[in-house]
Parts: structure tokens; sequence; C-alpha cells
């Protein structure tokens, strides 16, 4: 990597650093980018060379925390065979993760869902997660689809609820586990059926 290479990554670095600190300590819409230039001692059009506008930085320190986060939980996750259980971890990982930075969360989110970024893939691939657990005990794949797609439907549910509260820990699990419960118990019969 060139010296100006380096020069950059550690620019970007630093603007992220201090935009971290300035969101959680003032919050994000209190914090202007000339405050945030001004704190790392550059210009605000350098500041706009990494990162085009305020959201973007939010979305990059967001998504960096956010993958600490889910390596973290998936290396403390137990082996699951249920989709109720293998939903439940993922929520408790996220929600977590989610009630940690509710402003970030807020603003990505929601830009999320307007234009289908990161959650909706993240969705799927945990709705993908769910259909092979459904048909490892002989439920078809149509089946399998529909019940993702409502237990799916049930987490969206719950997340949108919960998060303009600030309040995504044990009650909304609790939620969760309730809306989600006959998926559950079709599992199980399923499972039974399948021995």
């Amino acid at each position: 990597m060139s010296l100006r290479q380096q020069q950059k990554q550690h620019t970007r670095s630093k603007i992220k650093a201090i935009a971290k600190q300035a969101f959680l300590s003032q919050g994000i819409a209190a914090t202007s980018t000339r405050y945030l230039s001004q704190q790392a001692g550059i210009a605000v059009g350098t500041l706009f060379v990494h990162f085009p506008d305020k959201l973007a930085l939010v979305k990059d320190i967001f998504f960096d925390e956010m993958d600490v986060a889910l390596r973290s939980g998936a290396q403390a996750q137990s082996h699951c065979v249920s989709p109720i259980e293998y939903l439940s971890q993922m929520a408790q990982v996220l929600f977590h993760f989610y009630d940690e930075y509710a402003e970030f969360t807020r603003e990505v989110l929601l830009d999320s869902v307007v234009t289908g970024g990161f959650h909706t893939n993240q969705i799927a691939i945990i709705s993908e997660g769910i259909v092979k657990r459904f048909q490892q005990v002989g439920v078809d794949e149509k089946t399998a689809h529909i019940f993702a797609e409502n237990m799916v439907a049930n987490y969206w549910f719950v997340l949108l609820e919960s998060v303009p509260k600030g309040q995504l820990g044990q009650a909304a699990m609790g939620r969760l586990k309730t809306l989600n419960l006959p998926f559950e118990i079709s599992y199980q019969n399923a499972a039974k059926k399948a021995q």
C-alpha cells in the first residue's frame, strides 16, 4: 500500500472514530459534518471525499459494529435444529445490537427498508436457514417457504414495533417467540413424524 493510500485510510478511520463517539454522545442529528471535520482536523470537503453524506458515514460505522456483534454472537450461539431456536438466536444478537445502537438503527433501518438494502438481504439469508430446518424434518418446500415467510413477517413486526421505543430486549424476544409458537408446534409435529 502506498503512502498516499495509507494516509487516506488513516483519515477515513479517524473520521469514523470521531463520528462514532460524537454520534453516541451527542446524537446523529445533533452532530454536524462541520463539527466532525473540525474534530478530525480536515476540511468539510475532505470529509465528503470519504463519505458522500452523513448517512453514508452512519451506515459505515453501523455495519462495522454489526459485523463485530454478529461474529461474536455466532461464536457464542449453541447449535440449534429448530427454526424457532435459530430465528430466536439470530434475533437475540440483532435485537441487542439494535438496542445498543438505537439511533443508528433507526437511521439505517429506515434507509434499508425504503431502498431494499442490507436488512432485506440479511432477512433473506435467515429465511433460507428457516426453510432448511423445516425441510430437514420432511416439510415440503412450498410449506417450508410459507412458514419462513410468516416467521420473518413476525420478526419484522416485532422489530418495527420495538425500534421506535428503543426496546428490543427480552420483551421483544418473548413476543417473537409467542408469535412464532404455531410454527414451532408445526416443526415439532413434523419432527415426530420423521422419526
